[in-house]
């Protein structure tokens, strides 16, 4: 018999920021130290997935079809 799991996969996404900066550096360091003049442009992309050894699985438990009483909230 087959069972459901949840698989939380581990992914990287790229977020984007504007900052004005003198050079590369700069402009890495002020977005890293979230300076008051890095504007957040809301804008994210998938990049990729981390191996499968960080992912988590958790099983979903089967529903308590039997008959009689079922703790509050269990009810199938």
């Amino acid at each position: 018999m087959k069972k459901t799991y949840i698989v939380g996969a581990r992914e990287v996404h790229v977020r984007h920021y504007s900052v004005q900066a003198e050079n590369v550096e700069e402009a890495k360091d002020l977005v890293y130290q979230q300076a008051e003049s890095v504007v957040d442009m809301s804008f994210e992309e998938y990049s990729h997935c981390l191996d499968r050894e960080t992912w988590s699985v958790e099983e979903i438990p089967a529903k308590d079809t039997s008959p009689g009483p079922h703790k509050e909230g269990t009810q199938p």
